[in-house]
């Protein structure tokens, strides 16, 4: 099931609790007895002020607290469940016996966690397994109240592949992965993973995203894979799943079948093994995982697209003594793709335009925890190596990239030649120390140090280093067709990485209040290392060949991030909970200051291009710039071309940084405030209403500039036409600027409001529920704080992305009946995403071709046009065979998509095309999913 809670970032889960008498003092002396299936026995003698805590557990179902003082009756609490980075707290009541008695209550873990505001879910084993999903991180995801994914996957039918999603009102590229707790984002593609997880060889995936915990450093969404344990009882779990083609409906609309094919799967076969146990009881234990995923999904186009992910790892836990436990894990994850592509509306690719990616991800972690006394430490030393490599389809050898706007659109030719290595290795140190009766409150200190390295050598080959921009016919050239292309220089690139950052936080209880003061401090840098480069066949003077050293940008961000929450206990019971919280987080900023400055990365040069022999290959000769007149020549030099990046254009030989940083540059913020209320409805029930806004401000600003260090301004820009179907200006330059200098915003900004009810009942009496409605509004205000006009009045004030669903509805369940068949289901509406609409305009003056957006009618904001509103309903049964005590087999029956609706999940967006609205990706029919499972 998912749980949701306000906790994150321990190392996994805890029980604290106080003990009382009748009346309601506290009870030294009681001793506290902790039993489970993953744990030797401990046990904990409560202190004057009658608390108890057991800290650092692994995730189990099986816990048994077990009370004990003399003259008092025995209390037991049994089937105790303890989920990652969450505070199980108990307020437990002795009442005084003269025989002996035991009070046993079974299940009734706590639902509200009175100590913590942060805000997040726990997708429990339960929910992973038992619920029609395609078990893929995104998916999970998707799951989880007010997330807006880029795709919907039907059955898997995006699986194989990473996209884009944000969580209230938090920017994508400060989202993080972790394993364990362990950093493992991706610092090359901000808030992407290192690799695509098996989520099934996973225990539980928390995700957070409000009021992160003070050892997070952004306030993105925090993903954290939480890996199985071995016990001192041998157990796994065999599984297997298939879909294919003949189990799958027909959804295209009559309107497109003309065009397209029937999307979906071909197949979808995964297939794995867990098993793990004791090496020595009580002292060690290991745990292994292996699966499988076997992908081939169809798209709209008709295409195929192939991925094998094979992923695995092995674990060793060890009890050194009472105080001091560790943990060794190894990894390995790899991907195999055939057909892989990064075009979402441009379902018309030439059957060339492809690419086949390989590349292994290894990963390694060390983890110690040590107490001493109300003292605990924990240390997590995790490294990666995540490489992987796109090579262009043979067949397209000798074929220029090109994308043509006309008639409609379409891609064709050779992809580019592309490889990385990246490593990531994270440290973490936290402290952990309880102090009680202080200054009139108890205290749990938190305390840290974190330590990122990260570094990246990639490589990146363009066919004929040209990629060509075709616009259709027109007299004005002298072929009479209008070609722009980049001229591209070979990359190979080397840059590193490095964070630390430390932080601290205070706990402080007051009876029924709680208090949170909470600081952290990161200072991010990064740095160009050595790195060569060939001369630019095509224009060698303006992209000659390059050799660097090391080279340091100069900047670096230096993040002050306060932290504040308050936890107000209405009743005393922890059933009725009000939560407030405020808090200012910083940005990761990876490796983009040494790209902004290095001389040597993606670079290229913007030209005309004429195929004066109309041999369809490009040649040196057949390049044109613009003179002042507008007017075609052969001349090509920093005065005549239409545009640069990353290239020196004024002094080509010249290595030194031609970008600038400004001296006060420094990280964007995001300023959030929440508040809830929870309340326990009944047993295993709990309503939450939240609230949200956010505030990113301080964003990063780019502004053109010349050699002399002279900025881009308003005045630079003129109206040149209007464009007639948005009847929106076109504003051409005066003059160009080709290079960059970066600052920030200071008046510019977006925010997020957000209002949520949540309901959440855990797995008992044989139902569970977890529903969420979402209402929100996110939008741009740039505050007259802009250079170029264009588009000014179609994204002032207007939706902050295309992922931008202001209402969500989402429902997921489970039931079981009798005879050991269970049912389940999950849905999902939204609002329709948002439609960027835009026409081309050409020739525009030190520009060359515009798009210029706007609403088909004219006018109109971003946000106004949008894709029909979407739902989607997936329902699964299961029969489960109770072998013996410990041991079943379940065999089960998905369906996805089961109304086998055909939603609109993007258009053409360009208002001069032929086929302007038309669907160019939709939802993939309704498919079925046979599986069985078995566990012991």
């Amino acid at each position: 099931m998912l749980i949701g809670s306000f906790s994150f970032a321990q190392e996994s889960g805890s029980i604290k609790g106080t003990v009382k008498d009748a009346e309601g003092n506290a009870l030294p002396g009681v001793t506290v007895t902790l039993t489970g299936s993953k744990i030797p026995t401990q046990t904990f003698v409560t202190p004057e002020s009658g608390s108890f805590r057991f800290m650092t557990l692994p995730l189990a179902n099986d816990y048994t607290i077990k009370f004990e003082l003399q003259g008092f009756k025995t209390n037991i609490r049994e089937q105790q469940t303890i989920v990652f980075g969450r505070d199980n707290i108990y307020d437990i009541t002795m009442e005084q016996s003269a025989i002996e008695e035991e009070v046993t209550v079974v299940g009734q873990s706590p639902v509200i966690d009175t100590k913590k505001t942060q805000v997040g879910v726990n997708i429990t084993e339960e929910m992973i397994l038992s619920l029609p999903t395609s078990r893929n991180a995104w998916v999970m995801m998707n799951l989880v109240p007010g997330m807006l994914l880029a795709k919907e996957d039907v059955g898997g039918s995006e699986s194989g592949q990473q996209y884009g999603y944000t969580g209230h009102g938090s920017g994508g590229q400060d989202n993080t992965w972790n394993i364990d707790g362990a950093n493992v984002t991706d610092m090359s593609a901000l808030g992407a993973a290192q690799a695509y997880y098996n989520i099934p060889s996973y225990e539980e995936v928390q995700v957070n995203y409000g009021n992160n915990d003070v050892k997070s450093q952004t306030g993105g969404v925090q993903i954290n894979l939480v890996t199985r344990r071995g016990g001192n009882a041998f157990s796994g779990m065999f599984y297997m799943e298939a879909e294919d083609k003949a189990w799958q409906s027909e959804n295209v609309p009559a309107e497109l079948d003309p065009y397209y094919g029937t999307p979906g799967v071909d197949r979808v076969y995964t297939y794995g093994v867990n098993f793990g146990g004791p090496i020595a009881k009580d002292k060690a234990w290991f745990y292994g995982s292996y699966g499988i995923q076997d992908l081939n999904i169809i798209t709209l186009a008709g295409r195929s697209d192939k991925t094998w992910l094979v992923n695995g790892y092995a674990k060793l836990n060890f009890q050194i003594t009472s105080s001091t436990r560790a943990e060794l894990f190894a990894s390995y994850d790899s991907k195999l793709k055939w057909g892989r592509n990064d075009y979402f509306e441009a379902t018309e690719l030439s059957a060339e335009t492809y690419w086949n990616q390989d590349g292994p991800s290894p990963t390694y972690k060390l983890e110690l925890d040590q107490s001493f006394g109300n003292l605990y430490l924990n240390f997590k030393g995790i490294y990666l190596k995540n490489n992987f490599y796109l090579h262009p389809f043979e067949s397209a050898a000798g074929l220029p990239m090109t994308e043509s706007y006309y008639p409609v659109y379409f891609v064709s030719g050779s992809m580019d030649d592309y490889g990385t290595e990246r490593t990531n290795l994270n440290f973490i140190f936290t402290g952990n120390y309880f102090a009680e009766n202080v200054l009139g409150g108890d205290h749990e200190f938190k305390f840290g140090v974190d330590y990122l390295e990260s570094t990246v050598t990639s490589y990146d080959y363009y066919e004929g280093n040209v990629w060509r921009y075709y616009y259709g016919p027109d007299d004005a050239y002298p072929t009479g067709q209008y070609w722009e292309l980049d001229v591209k220089r070979d990359v190979n690139l080397s840059q590193s990485y490095r964070r630390y950052g430390i932080f601290i936080q205070d706990t402080i209880s007051f009876g029924r209040l709680a208090v949170n003061l909470g600081f952290r401090y990161d200072n991010e840098t990064s740095f160009v290392e050595n790195q060569k480069v060939p001369a630019c066949p095509l224009l060698p003077s303006l992209l000659p060949a390059l050799e660097i050293a090391k080279l340091d940008p100069g900047a670096a961000y230096r993040e002050y991030s306060p932290r504040i929450s308050f936890v107000y206990d209405i009743s005393g019971t922890g059933k009725d909970v009000l939560k407030l919280s405020l808090a200012r987080y910083g940005a990761q900023s990876g490796y983009s200051m040494a790209s902004f400055v290095n001389p040597m990365g993606w670079g290229g040069i913007g030209v005309y291009w004429q195929d004066l022999n109309g041999d369809d290959a490009v040649t040196s000769d057949e390049l044109f710039g613009s003179d002042a007149d507008g007017n075609l020549t052969s001349d090509i030099n920093p005065d005549t071309i239409l545009w640069s990046w990353g290239v020196n254009v004024y002094d080509p030989t010249d290595v030194e940084p031609f970008n600038k940083i400004d001296p006060d540059y420094n990280s964007p913020l995001l300023d959030e405030l929440t508040a809830s209320y929870e309340r326990e409805l009944f047993t295993d029930f709990r309503a939450s209403l939240e609230f949200y806004y956010k505030k990113s401000h301080r964003n990063i600003r780019d502004i053109g500039m010349n050699p002399d260090g002279s900025l881009d301004s308003k005045d630079n820009y003129y109206q040149y036409d209007t464009e007639a179907n948005t009847e929106y200006p076109v504003y051409a330059k005066y003059n160009d600027f080709f290079y960059t200098y970066r600052t920030n915003f200071t008046k510019r900004f977006s925010e997020y409001l957000a209002g949520q009810l949540v309901l959440v009942k855990r797995l008992s009496n044989r139902w569970m529920l977890d529903a969420s409605v979402t209402y929100s509004s996110w939008k741009d205000k740039y505050n007259d704080e802009f250079i170029d006009p264009q588009n000014l009045t179609y994204y002032d004030g207007a939706a902050n992305s295309w992922m931008n669903a202001r209402w969500q509805v989402k429902i997921a369940g489970l039931y079981q009946f009798p005879y050991a068949i269970n049912f389940s289901m999950v849905f999902r509406a939204r609002e329709g995403y948002v439609r960027g609409t835009y026409a081309n305009f050409p020739n525009v003056p030190n520009v060359g071709n515009r798009a210029v957006y706007g609403s088909p009618g004219g006018g109109g904001i971003y946000g106004d046009e949008r894709l029909p509103n979407f739902y989607e309903f997936d329902f699964r049964l299961e029969k489960v065979f109770q072998i013996a005590e410990k041991m079943r087999v379940t065999l089960a029956a998905d369906c996805f998509n089961a109304l086998n609706s055909a939603q609109t999940l993007a258009q053409q967006n360009l208002l001069t095309s032929s086929i302007y609205g038309r669907a160019t990706n939709i939802l993939n029919p309704r498919v079925f999913r046979f599986g069985a499972r078995f566990e012991f």
